[in-house]
């Protein structure tokens, strides 16, 4: 078999095998990347030194964010006078309440990706008949003892990052977009979301369409090889 013979043939598998080379590359639609930043206590303080991480796990631990307060959530940017003082505010229509008071959820705090963390507090006043908003300073590790979720249950996206640091998939996970807390191996681990555009928009029609033509040129490729190396000899 000369050179171009073989070059031809070479094309050919090529081409035949699209369907199997093709879908991991992934040129098309949007990848969901899923990192991992460990999370340090110390000092009394949270730690999260992550620059790629930018939202927050706000089901577990409110405000955990780099992103400033006010452009993330208004909630986060107000509740931070909370720090310096309770807040009492007066319910239209209820003169009494008994009972225990729902504390918000989540149940703890955290202004930005560095510093304390706070509990929240929520007391109905009955002498003046108002709820009394309020923050705790907590022990940190006592806040992610609480929070953190436990990965044997998790998707295995998740596992398969916090095993190896990042895990990528096609679709996107449930309830995590935002991060999301996990203890593993001793340690506090926040596993988050990160999208990376492919080089095309996604079109599974039009994808399956060019397999079947990568395929269909490929087999007739493999027939004119076979037939000029048949004649050849």
């Amino acid at each position: 078999m000369d050179t171009r013979s073989r070059v031809r043939l070479a094309l050919a598998l090529l081409l035949v095998a699209a369907p199997l080379w093709g879908p991991p590359l992934d040129v098309t639609g949007t990848d969901y990347v899923y990192r991992t930043a460990e999370i340090e206590t110390d000092g009394g303080e949270i730690g999260l030194d992550q620059p790629g991480f930018w939202a927050g796990p706000t089901d577990q631990i409110a405000c955990l964010s780099a992103l400033a307060t006010a452009d993330q959530d208004t909630g986060c940017y107000l509740e931070s006078r909370l720090r310096h003082g309770d807040v009492r505010v007066d319910y239209p229509g209820i003169e009494a309440f008994n009972g225990e008071p729902a504390t918000p959820r989540p149940r703890y705090v955290v202004f930005g990706t560095h510093g304390a963390v706070y509990e929240r507090t929520l007391t109905y006043d009955h002498a003046d008949e108002s709820f009394v908003y309020g923050l705790d300073r907590v022990d940190p590790e006592t806040a992610l003892d609480d929070v953190a979720a436990d990965p044997e249950g998790a998707p295995s996206a998740v596992r398969e990052a916090l095993d190896t640091g990042e895990a990528r998939r096609n679709e996107p996970l449930d309830r995590i977009d935002g991060g999301r807390i996990y203890s593993h191996e001793g340690e506090y681990v926040l596993v988050y979301e990160d999208r990376v555009s492919g080089l095309l928009t996604a079109k599974p029609l039009t994808e399956r369409v060019f397999e079947v033509v990568a395929v269909l040129v490929g087999a007739l490729l493999l027939f004119r090889v076979g037939r000029d190396t048949a004649g050849g000899s």
